[in-house]
């Protein structure tokens, strides 16, 4: 596969590890693409807590995976930057951002994945929009059974309640639009509409984004301020969001070609 995950993280509790563990044992198990992830903490985690998983369960780090860390310098998580910092890291036809918590059916990614390399769509938003999230309450003992499993996804589904979906998660973009689409955009700080946004705009700027009707599996996992409505940069981000969603075309094309991260990055 011509394909790239991106996946940021910040370990910031034994959830999230378990949580990241089971989708790099997923990912790296199931599907010939490269994975990216990035670090960003005050000081690093992963390879205490999962690279000696990943050398136990392959026999060695897979030549496709690869880690990088940066030190946390702010005071809140930029997942925004670290999304474009590994996309611009990145050199597959299709890419594809992906949360540390969720799963999706081997089929929905392999769909996602063949409706932009053969052109049809831009972007794909690999699960339905609605109830299509089920949310999985995932413990230590169920992590341990899930792993040693053949890693079919609907062997969560016992420990899942149906639940919405929207946009967040995890979306599949053809690189080149996405860079011409202006990336994510780091004037969102933290956890807040940065998703919205995103899914708004590539639609505002022409790209053909489509839809895969099938479910996300939600890793259940401890919230921090990086990760709900109590960022304290949400009302900022929010009223970004406002602003964004009503400027004309020519307003909006000014505002993000003038933006300090596009005239660094391109």
């Amino acid at each position: 596969m011509n394909l790239t995950f991106l996946i940021p993280t910040k370990l910031e509790s034994e959830d999230r590890v378990r949580n990241l563990t089971t989708v790099l044992t997923y990912l790296l198990s199931k599907f010939d693409a490269f994975v990216f992830v990035k670090e960003c903490d005050y000081s690093p985690k992963f390879e205490t807590y999962i690279s000696s998983y990943l050398i136990q369960k392959f026999g060695h780090i897979p030549s496709n995976f690869s880690y990088f860390y940066e030190e946390q310098t702010s005071k809140f998580f930029h997942k925004t930057k670290l999304l474009n910092d590994l996309l611009q890291l990145s050199t597959t036809d299709v890419v594809c951002n992906y949360d540390t918590d969720v799963l999706l059916p081997q089929s929905s990614i392999k769909t996602a994945y063949e409706m932009i390399a053969n052109k049809s769509s831009d972007a794909v938003y690999p699960y339905g929009c609605g109830v299509y999230q089920k949310a999985v309450t995932y413990t230590e003992e169920t992590f341990k059974q899930f792993i040693s499993s053949d890693l079919n996804v609907s062997n969560l589904n016992s420990f899942s309640t149906v639940n919405n979906s929207t946009i967040g998660w995890c979306q599949f973009i053809r690189r080149e639009n996405y860079i011409n689409s202006f990336m994510m955009n780091e004037n969102f700080h933290a956890w807040g509409p940065e998703d919205c946004e995103l899914y708004y705009r590539l639609n505002f700027l022409g790209n053909k984004v489509d839809r895969i009707n099938d479910y996300v599996y939600h890793l259940e996992h401890a919230r921090s301020n990086d990760s709900w409505f109590s960022n304290p940069m949400w009302q900022e981000n929010t009223e970004l969001w406002y602003w964004i969603r009503n400027q004309s075309m020519e307003s909006f094309l000014n505002y993000y070609k003038n933006q300090d991260y596009i005239k660094r990055r391109m």
